[in-house]
């Protein structure tokens, strides 16, 4: 009697702890047991690798439903074989409501209004799990037109757009393009051809000639100075002004100047030497005509005739 008692007792006790567990479930669960679902059907012309049944999908983050299917369009749609958008990935998801709105009336033209503002779904990747999931958010709508389809969807639609990461693998190609595009071997080789007439000018430029040439043309600028001396030491030409004699300072202390830089630096050589050869001509000019009027350097002129009566 002691053992039916007991064994009564414990079937009692394992039958109401299940009804509790039973309840609780479906208080928990109540709310998507009995909420409405809708389907939504997009397509992708990439991998979609990472997802599979179950995945979350979420709008700006927050988690609105779950992937229910994922199959190739051409195994839903009757698509000619020529077309390759058959080949595209649709992935149909179960989302608990469209974005807020309650009512079933209106909700084709809703989300219409929706993807005209940029509504896509993209593969995101979650981590470095390997897994992914899907996102639908709102992107600019020029940069990212909806795929043409030429089919009618059996369930409310949502344009997809690439991933981040197919972005980058595409961006990465068109660089890579236009780099072979850009004929970088023949760019090379007029590269190397304008370095090798550059080291040839550089070779036949003659500077030794140009430096014994200028050297040539001080000796003869330091002749010329030295003649003029000696007729300024003539007692005729004692009587010039001071300012000549400063002026002929100067010109000594120019080329003492001159001297260096010519010794020191070779820039500019060839207009220095032009300049050069003009003052020289000048100064043989200043000793003929002081050696002929010797008055003309105090004066400004030649003496004038003078008229001798007989």
């Amino acid at each position: 009697m002691r053992n039916r008692t007991k064994y009564f007792k414990m079937g009692l006790f394992v039958i109401l702890s299940f009804v509790i567990l039973v309840v609780f479930i479906l208080l928990l669960g109540a709310k998507n047991l009995f909420s409405k679902t809708y389907l939504v059907e997009t397509y992708f012309n990439e991998s979609v690798h990472g997802l599979d049944i179950g995945s979350n999908v979420k709008y700006r983050g927050v988690a609105i439903g779950n992937i229910k299917e994922i199959k190739f369009v051409q195994e839903e749609y009757d698509l000619p074989l020529d077309d390759d958008r058959g080949r595209y990935v649709l992935i149909r998801m179960s989302l608990r409501s469209i974005f807020g709105k309650q009512q079933d009336q209106g909700v084709k033209e809703f989300l219409e209004d929706m993807k005209n503002d940029g509504l896509r779904v993209k593969i995101t990747a979650q981590g470095l799990t390997g897994t992914s999931y899907l996102e639908i958010d709102f992107v600019n709508p020029e940069r990212n037109p909806p795929m043409q389809i030429s089919w009618t969807p059996k369930y409310y639609h949502i344009p997809s757009t690439k991933s981040t990461f197919t972005k980058i693998g595409a961006s990465i190609d068109d660089l890579i393009e236009k780099v072979k595009q850009a004929e970088l071997e023949k760019f090379v080789q007029n590269l190397n051809h304008l370095v090798e007439s550059l080291d040839k000018a550089i070779v036949d430029l003659n500077v030794a000639g140009i430096s014994q040439s200028t050297i040539t043309l001080l000796n003869e600028f330091r002749q010329t100075n030295q003649k003029l001396n000696k007729i300024l030491d003539d007692p005729k030409m004692q009587g010039l002004p001071e300012s000549l004699n400063s002026s002929l300072a100067k010109m000594n202390k120019s080329m003492s100047k001159l001297d260096n830089i010519l010794t020191g630096s070779q820039n500019e050589i060839s207009v220095t030497i032009e300049n050069l050869r003009a003052v020289s001509e000048d100064l043989r000019e200043v000793s003929n005509n002081a050696k002929k009027y010797p008055s003309l350097l105090l004066f400004g002129e030649a003496p004038g005739a003078v008229n001798v009566k007989k």
